[in-house]
């Protein structure tokens, strides 16, 4: 009970911080002191398990917004584990709600793996020009930021052939950053610039987002320390 009234103190103090000033781990981290060694590991990297895990989510869901500029993105931003968010609040209801996103984001993780996209950085200049290696491939162009919030992404192969704009979805909470993109053109440009990558996996990861209506898929990334 005392690490409960401990931790909703502590999470109503990070809720009233700019994102920008808060990152969850933080909190998360302190809290594992007070209730012991309550962490599982999957895949190499720890997360909170039991209450203090979902208290860490609920926290990291709480401080996570769009209230950043492409400024607050320069630097390099490193794969930590996919990420998915719908087009609509409705489209997310009909799946069930943030549970069953979280389940797809550990069905995509295999996936991820087998294909490469665990090995993705994201690197942005003060110009917002940015060099996003994906595993398979490596994507260029420069992102800007729409009226509704999102990022939006134009995207050039090999720093030169245009494969377009595309919107994303974009929250941020201190040093993670949650990107996804309409998972549709997502596939499209990885295999437009992989084109050898014409195998199991990739139509396996295509079957799997094609039986979601309005999914966006992408990243949840960490800013590299200096």
């Amino acid at each position: 009970m005392r690490i409960i009234k401990i931790a909703l103190a502590a999470a109503a103090i990070a809720v009233a911080q700019p994102a920008s000033a808060f990152d969850p781990k933080d909190l998360l981290n302190g809290l594992k002191g007070l209730g012991g060694n309550d962490t599982t590991t999957t895949g190499g990297s720890s997360s909170g398990s039991g209450a203090l895990g979902a208290l860490g989510s609920l926290i990291g869901n709480a401080v996570a917004n769009n209230k950043f500029s492409v400024d607050d993105l320069v630097g390099t931003w490193s794969y930590t584990s996919p990420a998915v968010s719908f087009q609509s609040d409705n489209a997310l209801k009909k799946i069930g709600g943030a549970g069953t996103a979280t389940a797809v984001e550990n069905k995509l993780a295999p996936y991820y793996q087998k294909i490469g996209l665990h090995k993705t950085t994201l690197t942005v200049d003060a110009q917002h020009n940015f060099t996003m290696k994906l595993g398979v491939a490596t994507l260029k162009g420069t992102i800007e930021k729409n009226d509704n919030g999102d990022l939006v992404f134009s995207f050039a192969a090999f720093g030169k052939i245009s494969l377009g704009k595309v919107n994303a979805h974009a929250t941020k909470a201190g040093s993670t950053l949650n990107l996804t993109f309409d998972a549709t053109r997502l596939i499209q440009i990885i295999t437009k610039v992989a084109g050898a990558l014409n195998n199991s996996s990739l139509n396996a990861l295509t079957t799997l987002i094609n039986s979601y209506d309005g999914i966006y898929m992408g990243f949840k990334l960490k800013a590299a320390t200096n």
